[in-house]
């Protein structure tokens, strides 16, 4: 065996790195649709933790606002930790954000509203609430040049979004009454 034989070299070493080339840019994609979903105010309860009526709420939200995949999704609640965990389970591949205080979950979804409109990544939001809040989103998005629908039950939408929404809205069937005993 000859003495002047070398190792094998690394893959990593250095003489074996090649300069980046340039790459082509990504092909453009169809920019996609936002939901940002007020999973309390479609409830009607920020307190529930019954998982059918939840999956019944989220199921009943994404056929009516036409979700598919691909969409980005994110659903805001308030700090109950039982109800929470409830809504996280029931919809896991949603972005969740949670807020403590008077209309927490309204104002995180107000900033995903912001981004949304500042990105120009979303050619469509669908805002999952009644809540006259949401006015100032409508408002951003719009003059950002984002189509904006609303989700909602009728009981729960403030006239001022029914007015300025023009049109643009889908409504949650109101969920069965027990009869009285």
């Amino acid at each position: 065996m000859p003495h002047n034989r070398r190792p094998p070299i690394s893959p990593n070493h250095p003489s074996l790195h090649r300069p980046n080339r340039p790459t082509t840019p990504p092909a453009t994609t169809t920019p996609r649709t936002l939901h940002l979903v007020d999973i309390d105010n479609l409830l009607d309860d920020p307190t529930t933790t019954d998982p059918g009526h939840i999956d019944l709420v989220i199921r009943s939200y994404r056929r009516v606002a036409c979700y598919a995949e691909g969409d980005l999704a994110v659903v805001a609640t308030g700090h109950h930790a039982p109800h929470v965990l409830a809504v996280e389970l029931a919809w896991p591949q949603a972005q969740h954000c949670r807020r403590r205080g008077r209309d927490g979950a309204d104002l995180a979804l107000l900033e995903a509203a912001d981004w949304a409109a500042a990105t120009g990544r979303f050619r469509r939001v669908v805002i999952g609430s009644g809540d006259r809040i949401f006015l100032v989103a409508l408002d951003r998005l719009r003059r950002a040049d984002i189509a904006v629908e609303f989700v909602a039950r009728a009981r729960s939408l403030a006239s001022a979004v029914a007015v300025r929404a023009r049109g643009a809205i889908g409504y949650l069937p109101d969920p069965p009454r027990c009869a009285a005993a």
